[in-house]
């Protein structure tokens, strides 16, 4: 008798440990795919950071050629590509890191 029910068991307990291994495994695949995600927003903010640094520093130094003068707008324009550059070195430092702790 306890043959029988363990018997009928065995499919159960099968399919369940199965499962179990396929939904790891799909959780792994998840974490990784919102990692990334996560990775490519980041640095298309930084992206846009540079791109809007580089603009702005190009219509001051154009003012600054039509009016004759520097004016703040320069000195504006270098301090939002100093606080672009900090994050595109900050985000490519924890690329470098993230990119060494997959290889090891």
């Amino acid at each position: 008798m306890l043959y029988e029910i363990l018997l009928a068991l065995l499919p159960s307990l099968c399919v369940s440990m199965i499962m179990a291994l396929y939904n790891h495994r799909q959780s792994k695949r998840y974490k990784d795919a919102q990692a990334r995600e996560a990775l490519r927003a980041e640095g298309e903010a930084v992206q846009v950071s540079l791109l809007v640094s580089t603009a702005k520093l190009s219509y001051a130094l154009a003012m600054a050629r039509v009016n004759g003068s520097v004016n703040g707008e320069v000195e504006d324009g270098i301090n939002q590509y100093r606080e672009a550059m900090k994050a595109f070195k900050r985000f490519e430092r924890k690329l470098v890191a993230d990119t060494n702790r997959i290889s090891e």
